[in-house]
C-alpha cells in the first residue's frame, strides 16, 4: 500500500512539474516571437519614408503609411486581425495592446527647444516605458503587450516588449 501511495505521490509531484514547465515554456516562446517580430514590423514601418523629403536629403516618416506597415507585419508574423486580437489558430489567446509607436526623424521638434528640430544623436528617453536609447538617425520606437498563453491553467504573464530600428547618419 505504502508503494502505492508513494507511486501516485510522485505521479502527482510529476504532473505538477510537468505543468509548470509547460507554462514558462509557453513563456519563454512568446516573449522571444513578440520580440522577433515587434523587431521586424518597426523595422517595415521605417519603409514609410516622405520621397519628396527624401529628395531633399531629409529622412521623414510618413507617419499613416508606417502605422499600416507595422500593423500588417505584426497580423502577418503573430496571426492577429485587423484590431491585434489573435486569431482563432494563433498560439496567443489574449489581444494585443499597441502602448507607443514614436516616430523621430529629421523633421520631429525638439521637445526641450520648441520651434527647433532635433539634432542626431539624440537621447530618447520615455519614462513610462523605462526606455532610454540614444538615437544616431531617424528611428521608429514601438511598445506592444499582451497576456501570455498557457498550455494549463494559471494566469498568464504580462508580456512588454520594445523595439527600435533607426537609420545611421
Amino acid at each position: 500500500m505504502s508503494e502505492a501511495l508513494r507511486g501516485f505521490f510522485l505521479i502527482f509531484i510529476f504532473a505538477l512539474i510537468m505543468n509548470i514547465q509547460f507554462n514558462l515554456d509557453a513563456d519563454k516562446t512568446a516573449t522571444r516571437q513578440i520580440k522577433n517580430s515587434l523587431e521586424l514590423a518597426v523595422h517595415d514601418a521605417s519603409l514609410a519614408v516622405d520621397e519628396n523629403q527624401l529628395g531633399k536629403g531629409f529622412i521623414v516618416f510618413d507617419q499613416g503609411q508606417a502605422e499600416i506597415y507595422f500593423k500588417d507585419s505584426l497580423m502577418f508574423h503573430l496571426d492577429l486581425d485587423s484590431e491585434l486580437v489573435p486569431n482563432n489558430d494563433s498560439f496567443y489567446e489574449h489581444p494585443f495592446e499597441l502602448k507607443l509607436l514614436q516616430f523621430v526623424d529629421d523633421k520631429t521638434e525638439d521637445p526641450n527647444n520648441p520651434g527647433q528640430t532635433i539634432t542626431f544623436p539624440y537621447i530618447y528617453t520615455d519614462s513610462l516605458y523605462d526606455i532610454v536609447e540614444v538615437l544616431y538617425g531617424p528611428s521608429v520606437i514601438a511598445v506592444i503587450e499582451t497576456t501570455s498563453p498557457r498550455y494549463f491553467s494559471g494566469d498568464g504573464i504580462t508580456i512588454r516588449q520594445a523595439a527600435v530600428y533607426e537609420y545611421f547618419n
